[in-house]
């Protein structure tokens, strides 16, 4: 008696996304223990700012001016924000401080004398994670103030059954490269390693043990091998 389609269909899956996991050239090379610390560190320096990306929603309040302040101001797919005197503004990729001085000088090369302006980032579309892989609820995440890696695991509800949790990569994107690290959850959690900090835009990757997914697959098979035995010595 083989087994059920689904159960046949879910332990293939198992096994080939080990294989693929252990086999992948950003799993294998990413850089562990003290190392992962260097790319990924353990705190980041206080007032990190937040650069704009599309979709997010900003107050712009120009001083004095309340007829060219906008309370909610999108910004668009192609990254700008359209204003009253000056149209659209390029901001994507811009810190909240930066945005402003680029409005001012719009402002002020026709329209207003030395304007004082302030852009304040309502809803920030950019401040979300991806946690993926071995997870109970792999999705993207909204996080609010710092985190770290714990606490990032535990908004996707933490580790599924076949996690390996000693091959949690975290992907960062640092100057235009993408670069990840590797680290140990169990570590963490015992306090034996730094928790580190997670950043708006962190992809989480929480791993598949191979010794899991291999005793899994035998343990979903027993059942219905101990059904075969009997029917076969019903027939007898």
């Amino acid at each position: 008696m083989g087994w059920p389609t689904n159960r046949k269909h879910r332990a293939l899956a198992i096994i080939l996304a080990s294989a693929s996991l252990g086999g992948c050239a950003t799993v294998e090379d990413a850089p562990r223990e003290a190392a992962a610390y260097a790319v990924i560190p353990a705190s980041q320096a206080v007032g990190l700012d937040y650069h704009i990306v599309p979709d997010d929603v900003l107050r712009v309040q120009i001083y004095h001016e309340p007829g060219l302040s906008l309370e909610d101001a999108a910004v668009t797919a192609e990254g700008m924000v359209r204003l009253p005197l000056i149209g659209d503004v390029p901001v994507a990729g811009l810190s909240a401080s930066e945005a402003s001085d680029v409005i001012a000088g719009r402002l002020g090369e026709r329209y207003l004398v030395s304007p004082q302006v302030t852009v304040f980032v309502k809803k920030a579309v950019g401040r979300r994670i991806t946690v993926d892989g071995e997870v109970r609820q792999p999705g993207l995440y909204p996080v609010e103030g710092r985190i770290g890696l714990l606490q990032a695991v535990a908004l996707a509800r933490g580790p599924s059954r076949l996690a390996s949790l000693k091959q949690i990569i975290v992907v960062r994107q640092v100057e235009g490269e993408r670069k990840a690290a590797m680290f140990d959850l169990n570590a963490i959690r015992r306090g034996e390693a730094q928790d580190p900090e997670i950043l708006p835009g962190d992809t989480i990757m929480v791993g598949l043990s191979r010794a899991k997914a291999i005793l899994g697959g035998t343990l979903l098979a027993l059942p219905l091998l101990g059904a075969a035995f009997v029917s076969l010595d019903g027939e007898n």
